[in-house]
């Protein structure tokens, strides 16, 4: 015999404010994201070439600083 379905619902609090590290990172993200999609508006990768192409562009940015 199956088991009987059980539904459970429970509040998740959205919207919080971010805490002073989490704003930092924020700001410094942003920025860098800003600045790589700047360099990259010219280039001819499509597609997941392109977003790899960003996602290692934006992590190197971020491990230099």
């Amino acid at each position: 015999m199956p088991r009987p379905l059980k539904i459970i619902l429970r509040q998740t609090p959205i919207g919080l404010p971010p805490t002073p590290g989490q704003a930092a990172q924020r700001e410094k993200f942003a920025r860098v994201a800003r600045e790589v999609a700047e360099e990259m508006k010219d280039t001819k990768l499509r597609g997941a070439a392109r977003v790899r192409a960003f996602n290692s562009r934006i992590s190197q940015r971020l491990k230099t600083q």
